[in-house]
């Protein structure tokens, strides 16, 4: 039985180049090969299909009518697989088709609707689909083309490209809660604290400090919890607790004494904000013109 394994396309690209040309030589030259490639190709398609697919002399190369039945059988595919390699190439050089994103929900509160709107003005061909999550997603399992993360990547399979200058996430208080409740002076007193922390972060209830001696992580239990960093700056400002909020975020509130860095000794190293893929050799037109639009809303 005949499987698309038995399929020669290489000799059937040469005779239907013969075909075309009605000779082999030029045949030869249009296909890059030697004329002497071009005839073994055609003599292995015949040998194959059991018929003799031209009449050949010194002067002329005409085709058999079973020649011209085959040759007009396989042209509409040739055509139809040109057609698709065109197409890829098109999609590999212009941006279309669909492109899922996933970013934190901090950042997609902050700038993703700008990015989005940005990216779709310029490339209308592209139908984006973006999932804010602080949750870590597997790229290539759950589909997605490109995420946004910060810190260092886990995965060595992952290619990565900075989109921003590295920032810090600060702990900040107001003067008012401060002199009511105190301040701590070291990480182990926030259990003494409120804490405001953002809803389903990946570290969880976890938060990282640099000590003296090497890294520290502290488990911390919510006052509140909230999805939003300008909400927990919002609540910071109002007293109600001590928030872990990006640097650029607060420098406003503390120039303006309405917040004050506690723990500041402690804080982790900043960390920059990068453009995910699984692969960069298969990176589409899209996700290339995505993460052009993001470097210029982020490296600021």
């Amino acid at each position: 039985m005949w499987t698309i394994a038995d399929l020669d396309l290489p000799a059937v690209s040469a005779f239907a180049k013969v075909a075309e040309e009605r000779s082999f030589r030029a045949a030869a030259k249009a296909l890059g090969v030697s004329k002497s490639t071009v005839s073994q190709r055609v003599v292995r398609l015949e040998e194959r299909l059991g018929v003799r697919l031209f009449d050949r002399t010194t002067r002329n190369v005409r085709l058999t009518d079973a020649g011209e039945s085959y040759y007009e059988a396989v042209s509409p595919a040739l055509a139809a697989l040109r057609a698709a390699d065109e197409l890829i190439g098109d999609m590999k050089e212009k941006p279309t088709g669909r492109l899922r994103l996933t970013a934190p929900m901090d950042l997609g509160h902050c700038v993703m609707g700008d990015v989005v709107g940005r990216f779709s003005e310029r490339h209308p061909d592209v139908e984006v689909r973006v999932d804010l999550t602080d949750r870590v997603v597997n790229l290539v399992e759950e589909g997605f083309d490109l995420a946004v993360r910060s810190g260092p990547l886990e995965d060595s399979f992952l290619t990565a490209r900075r989109l921003s200058s590295p920032q810090s996430k600060r702990l900040f208080a107001s003067p008012d809660y401060l002199a009511e409740i105190g301040t701590p002076a070291r990480p182990e007193d926030l259990s003494g604290h409120k804490i405001l922390a953002m809803t389903g972060h990946r570290e969880g209830a976890t938060w990282r400090f640099e000590a003296a001696d090497g890294p520290l992580s502290i488990a911390v239990r919510p006052y509140l919890a909230i999805n939003s960093f300008p909400a927990l700056l919002e609540l910071a400002v109002a007293g109600r607790g001590v928030a872990r909020l990006p640097e650029l975020r607060a420098v406003g509130a503390v120039a303006s004494g309405r917040l004050v860095e506690v723990l500041a000794d402690f804080a982790p190293p900043p960390s920059a904000l990068y453009a995910v893929t699984a692969s960069a050799r298969r990176q589409s037109a899209s996700v290339r013109a995505m993460i052009e639009v993001l470097a210029e809303r982020l490296m600021r």
